[in-house]
């Protein structure tokens, strides 16, 4: 499971001691969730006054609140655990290397554009086995760490709690109910741009951040911890919208973020870039459209105007925007593409659905997916 926290040097820093990091540092993280306005805004949000415990026994009395485990303390999943922890939940953490000694040695820091907050995690080890039982499991790493991840929380999960991912892509719910048994998982979709700072730092480099989740399916057993996930997520003043379509709204973020990422990844592009060159927007255009033909298949119904509000939504953003895996093939480091571009290849085959732009992506980066190959240069 790779976390990225070894690669980041420095002290763990709090309070007023927390540095600014550089733009350059700053943007190159940034952009990890790109998509999440094409979501529309169906969906329920969290608010006071819902029960709790409501369809599940957590063993824990009224306000004691739930016991949360984080696999991956980045941006997403550090926030959540700082937030989570500071409402009064039992928060413990998987988290490796000189990140996850500086969580258990002390406190976790959250640095956002208006405050920066700590709090002290009830624990944190590289496998669940050295840490308490939890109910929730948080699945929060790259898709090709899922994997590591679901045996270093192979503990908790055995200990029956459930597992949420936030994850990019469409696939992890399914993943993790193949290795852990059906009606075990909630699917989720997160909006925040966050950055480990520095080894037990995270760095929030915009104001919101906004979840939504959902049952695979209403009768899954998985879906009696939405009540209790909703307070929680509600008393931590975290943006909560709880869907009875969590597979629409991971397919509404893919069709736009495979878009993105591939041709910034692909043409080491950025928006401005795409915008200034018609056959890129042109590609662009095809790739959406791909990949909106992809979810036709699989029975994800779609706006029929999704292809051109995503496009809208693209090019709105920052001229020097990149997603997330342009930026990890500029710095050498694996790409997240056989669960974005590869995926919409993968998931058309079994349709029978031509995607030719989405397997020329795939193609050209292919040589990248696990680091530069040898006497390979990126830019």
């Amino acid at each position: 499971m790779r976390e990225g926290a070894e690669d980041v040097g420095g002290k763990a820093l709090v309070g007023d001691q927390v540095r600014r990091l550089d733009a350059e540092q700053v943007f190159a993280h940034a952009v990890d969730v790109v998509a999440f306005a094409a979501l529309g805004r169906a969906g329920r949000y969290a608010g006071a006054g819902r029960d709790a415990g409501a369809g599940r026994d957590t063993g824990r009395g009224a306000g004691q609140g739930m016991r949360i485990g984080i696999i991956g303390v980045g941006g997403v999943g550090g926030h959540l655990a700082v937030r989570l922890a500071l409402a009064g939940h039992a928060v413990q953490a998987i988290a490796r290397g000189a990140h996850g000694r500086a969580i258990a040695d002390g406190a976790l820091v959250l640095q956002t554009p208006a405050e920066t907050v700590e709090a002290r995690l009830a624990g944190a080890a590289a496998r669940a086995e050295a840490l308490g039982p939890v109910d929730l499991a948080v699945f929060a790493v790259k898709g090709q760490d899922l994997d590591g991840a679901m045996d270093a929380a192979t503990a908790w999960m055995d200990g029956g709690a459930v597992a949420l991912s936030f994850l990019n892509g469409v696939e992890a719910p399914e993943r993790l109910v193949a290795r852990f048994g059906a009606g075990r998982a909630l699917g989720g979709v997160a909006r925040i741009s966050a950055v480990i700072g520095a080894p037990g730092r995270v760095v929030q480099t915009t104001p919101g951040a906004e979840y939504v989740v959902g049952a695979l399916d209403p009768g899954d057993p998985a879906a009696a911890m939405l009540p209790a996930l909703a307070e929680a997520f509600a008393g931590a003043g975290i943006p909560l919208a709880v869907t009875d379509d969590v597979r629409g709204a991971l397919w509404r973020k893919f069709v736009s973020l495979t878009a993105l990422a591939g041709i910034t990844a692909a043409a080491r592009a950025t928006v401005g870039d795409i915008a200034a060159h018609p056959p890129l927007r042109a590609l662009m255009r095809q790739l959406v459209e791909e990949a909106a033909a992809v979810a036709a298949a699989e029975g994800v119904t779609l706006a029929p105007d999704t292809p051109v509000d995503s496009e809208r939504w693209l090019l709105a953003l920052a001229p020097t925007v990149r997603a997330s895996m342009a930026h990890d093939l500029a710095a050498g480091k694996p790409l997240e593409l056989d669960w974005l571009n590869g995926a919409v290849v993968r998931i058309a085959a079994r349709h029978g659905v031509p995607v030719p732009g989405h397997a020329a992506v795939t193609a050209l980066l292919t040589p990248w997916r696990a680091g530069p190959p040898a006497s390979a240069t990126v830019g």
